[in-house]
């Protein structure tokens, strides 16, 4: 079968499925993303035809979808056709695969000397914490982009500080939703508490707002933020047999971050649980 207008051999679409080993439904899907478009569609029929040239491009698309390369990747490798950008684009993706390969490690380690270890435990103890106001920042996000919003959005806050001439009073700091509803995202307000109101007027994408005098379950994790999880769970258990939950935002407080080792990070998580309380209490 050839193009009537180029003379060019094409297959329509359910050979060139068979002839490339990719499924009638994905190659729809390729062409709707803009991957894998067929050289014709036949007006009458809807009929996609393929020229015998597109298959050495499904071959390809294949061979990085069945490594897991993205989407993004397998069109910048497919639209380049550039040996150098399909070698970098796979060595960004082995990175990938690594850094994925190191913590399925990690978290099988974990599972095999067991998650309830003693020496495992944080130590959790309740705080009152004062009212505070902040600048603030929010964002509705999966958690692979908490870390890159907060970077950005602490540049921002802090350059309004000093824009607007507010004193800041405390750690950077991130407020987390206590419920995760879907997954499709969680709404994280990024702050930077100060020591006094200011006047935002002109500033966009910054609020000012007050953060609640509360009584929190607090809990230090040292280290890097992917393995900030544990913490959470060992505080979970500990709310669950000391204190009484109350609706509020999980608060974290970067005490420690980058540009440090991740070995010296520290974060504070503040649980927010009745109170309040006349002293600090240690458990």
């Amino acid at each position: 079968m050839t193009d009537p207008t180029t003379r060019e051999p094409v297959l329509r679409i359910g050979p060139f499925s068979r002839a490339t080993s990719i499924s009638v439904k994905a190659l729809r899907a390729y062409h709707e993303q803009g991957l894998l478009v067929p050289a014709a569609v036949d007006p009458a029929t809807g009929y996609r035809v393929y020229t015998a040239a597109q298959l050495l491009d499904a071959a390809v698309l294949r061979r990085l979808r069945d490594l897991d390369v993205p989407l993004r990747q397998v069109r910048e490798v497919l639209e380049a056709r550039d040996p150098a950008v399909t070698e970098r684009v796979l060595a960004e993706h082995t990175r990938a695969m690594q850094a994925r390969l190191d913590e399925t490690m990690r978290i099988i380690d974990e599972l095999q000397r067991g998650v309830d270890a003693p020496e495992a435990h944080t130590p959790v103890h309740l705080r009152d914490v004062p009212a505070q106001h902040a600048l603030a920042r929010r964002g509705r996000l999966v958690e692979a982009d908490f870390g890159p919003f907060l970077e950005a959005s602490y540049e921002v806050l802090f350059a309004v500080a000093a824009r607007v001439g507010a004193q800041v009073a405390d750690a950077p700091g991130g407020l987390y939703p206590q419920e995760i509803t879907d997954d499709d995202g969680e709404d994280v307000v990024a702050v930077v508490p100060i020591a006094a109101p200011v006047d935002l007027a002109g500033v966009h994408d910054v609020q000012l707002i007050e953060l609640p005098a509360i009584t929190v379950a607090v809990a230090a994790h040292h280290g890097p933020y992917t393995t900030i999880g544990e913490t959470y769970r060992q505080l979970g258990r500990w709310v669950a047999g000391h204190a009484t939950p109350r609706d509020l935002p999980v608060r974290e407080r970067y005490l420690v971050g980058p540009p440090e080792p991740v070995e010296r990070f520290l974060t504070e998580i503040h649980w927010p649980v009745e109170g309040p309380l006349t002293q600090e209490t240690p458990s």
